[in-house]
Order: C-alpha cells, then sequence, then structure tokens
C-alpha cells in the first residue's frame, strides 16, 4: 500500500474536485460558465438549476474517479504508484474541461432565451482605484533570494564533502532510484530552479497589481474596495507560496549533506498540501474579484443591465484573447484568480519559462 499517493489522492484530489464543483457559485455575478448574464439573470431559476446540476454531476463523477484510484493505488508497488496517480491526474483534468465545455455550450444556448434590460448601457468606474496599495511588493521576495543564495553558499562550501555521485531520488523504502555524477552544476542546479520558480512568483505577484481593472454596474466604490481586498490576499499567499517553495528545494539539497530521508519526505509530502488546501481556502473565502459568496439582495434590487459583453474574446469561456487589449493578464472568467491574454507577447516568455523550470526539474530527478 503506498501511503503516501493515498494520502494525496484524499488530500489534494478530493479538495480539489470539491473546489471545481462549486467553481459556478464562486465566479462573478455577472458570469455563468464563462458567459455573460447579468446580475438579475445569474439568480433566475434556470441558471440556479443549471449551476445545481452542474454540482451534482461534478460531485458524482469525481467521487467515482477518486474511488476508483484509491482502489487501483491500494496494492500497487512504487513504479504502478506513480503510473496511476499520472493517469488519475490526466483523466481528472480532461473530465473537468469537458464538464466545463459542455455546460458552457448549454449555457451560450440558455442566454438567446434570457430576458435584457431595454436601457442604455452604462458603466462606472473608480478614478481612484491604481492609487491604492493593490498587492504587497516585491522586495518581500528578497527574503526568498536570501535563503536561495545562503543554501549555495553553503553547498559550494561544503562542495568536497559531497561523494562523487549525488543521490537525487529516492523511494519509499529509502532506496536511491536516480543519481548524477557530482559537479558544480549538479549541486548548484537546484538553486537555479528555485531562482526560476522566485521569478516566476514575482511575475505572478507583479500580474495581480497590473491586472486590468474590471468595471461595474453599481457601485463603484464598494465594487473597487472588494477587489483591491480580493488582490492583496492572493498577493499574500504568492509570497507564503513562494517561502514554502524555497523552504521545500533548501531541504532537498540540504539532503545532499545530511541525509535525512524521512524529514525530506515528510517537507515534500506537507509542503503540496499546504499549498493546495491554502488556495482552496482562499476561493471558498470569497467570490472571484472579491465580494461574499452569498447575495442576500432581493430579486428586484438586482442588475437587470447587461454588463460589458466581452464574450466574443474568451475562447470556450476560458481562454482569453484579445490582439486589441494591451493588458497582460486579466481576471479569469471561469475559476479564482487571474489569467494571460494569450494575444500578449509576453505570455509566451511565461509559457516557456515554465516549460524551463519542469524541464530542468524533470531532468534532475532523473
Amino acid at each position: 500500500m503506498q501511503l503516501f499517493s493515498i494520502l494525496s489522492v484524499i488530500l489534494i484530489f478530493a479538495p480539489l474536485a470539491v473546489l471545481l464543483s462549486v467553481t459556478p457559485y464562486l465566479t462573478r455575478e455577472t458570469i455563468s460558465f464563462g458567459v455573460t448574464v447579468s446580475e438579475y439573470n445569474y439568480y433566475t431559476p434556470i441558471l440556479r438549476k443549471l449551476r445545481r446540476t452542474f454540482a451534482t454531476v461534478s460531485l458524482i463523477g469525481n467521487a467515482m474517479f477518486i474511488l476508483v484510484c484509491l482502489y487501483l493505488l491500494r496494492s500497487a508497488n512504487e513504479e504502478s504508484s506513480a503510473i496511476i496517480t499520472g493517469v488519475c491526474t490526466m483523466i481528472f483534468i480532461v473530465y473537468w474541461v469537458a464538464l466545463h465545455l459542455f455546460f458552457h455550450f448549454k449555457m451560450k444556448k440558455i442566454k438567446e432565451t434570457l430576458p435584457t434590460a431595454e436601457a442604455p448601457q452604462r458603466i462606472k468606474i473608480d478614478t481612484t482605484f491604481r492609487q491604492n496599495k493593490l498587492t504587497y511588493s516585491n522586495y518581500w521576495f528578497l527574503i526568498h533570494i536570501t535563503i536561495i543564495v545562503a543554501i549555495g553558499i553553503i553547498s559550494t562550501l561544503n562542495y568536497d564533502a559531497l561523494p562523487n555521485v549525488i543521490p537525487m531520488k529516492y523511494d519509499f523504502q529509502g532506496n536511491i532510484t536516480s543519481s548524477v555524477p557530482k559537479t558544480y552544476l549538479s549541486v548548484l542546479a537546484i538553486n537555479l530552479v528555485q531562482l526560476g520558480v522566485i521569478a516566476l512568483m514575482m511575475l505572478v505577484n507583479w500580474s495581480i497589481k497590473t491586472s486590468k481593472q474590471q468595471l461595474t454596474m453599481t457601485n463603484p466604490a464598494q465594487f473597487a474596495a472588494e477587489n483591491i481586498q480580493f488582490r492583496r490576499k492572493w498577493s499574500l499567499f504568492t509570497l507564503i507560496t513562494g517561502l514554502l517553495l524555497t523552504i521545500l528545494f533548501a531541504f532537498i539539497q540540504i539532503n545532499m549533506f545530511v541525509p535525512n530521508l524521512v524529514l525530506l519526505t515528510a517537507i515534500s509530502f506537507i509542503v503540496p498540501v499546504v499549498i493546495v488546501l491554502g488556495a482552496i481556502w482562499l476561493a471558498l473565502t470569497g467570490r472571484q474579484g472579491g465580494g461574499e459568496i452569498r447575495n442576500r439582495q432581493e430579486d428586484h434590487e438586482r442588475s437587470k443591465e447587461q454588463p460589458l459583453n466581452d464574450d466574443d474574446y474568451w475562447k470556450l469561456g476560458f481562454i482569453y484573447y484579445n490582439s486589441n487589449d494591451p493588458s497582460f493578464t486579466v481576471e479569469k472568467r471561469y475559476g479564482i484568480g487571474w489569467t494571460i491574454n494569450f494575444a500578449h507577447p509576453l505570455s509566451w516568455v511565461l509559457l516557456l519559462l515554465i516549460i524551463a523550470i519542469v524541464v530542468i526539474s524533470r531532468v534532475l530527478s532523473q
């Protein structure tokens, strides 16, 4: 029985399944399955039923998937556990995408039958929005960089104490499954990966700060205040995530000099779980962009005005592609957080950076 693989499924896949199932309840009240609707229409019986149906189908499907995955892992060995976990992850992603697309296209058909306001469209904006402190400073990442540099210096000073072949990967029984010859590059490669991860986190934090300001039909001051709070809490989460990953990589590197497989395994398990559960907790404490999940307004108080309709720029309801928009990042239309404008040249630089980090990490683990 692969205890850590099973715990990963329970503590990561299960909470993610719940989060994805309730995502339609967490989006802005002017978005339904990636389609623009009025706030009034969002709470009509037909769309309420659509959200309940999605949540039910998603929870049942994910529960069956998780149970099958746990059953297969019950008696799997080390090698087959990795394969099963990888296959289950792919199935999990494919199932979610397929479910989203089905309801997205269903929503597009329903929209044609929904009533729209006859009044002229009005957009309100808080012109002082950019004068506020939207995120925590990237200077906080100096703490992360200091730790990386310190571990790099310690590794260099203790280079001669390392064996000629460095263990890089272990199985759960403590046996070495991958190793590399000792060179300065192999010893310090983890530091390079760390710096790449921190550069990515700094870019994410910068993107949260500079992402396009959203427009509203109603109270612009309250709308802006909620969005500022939303950005700041996710900025703080980015800083904490970067620090946790820095600590994780530091333990991996220190393990070269002072082997402690039990501690390393525990840290390698705890850090990803804490990050995932933290992200899920944040997502469930407020709507996308800010504001409470539960709307206490009466139906007659909700706006019937159609918000700014940019559906043509959102491919399949969640991929943003707008060459006329200079913004690099925008708030997600479906889900929590931010996404990139795939028409922006910098988006491809970011994708290459992510691929490079993954490839280097993969090479190091061989």
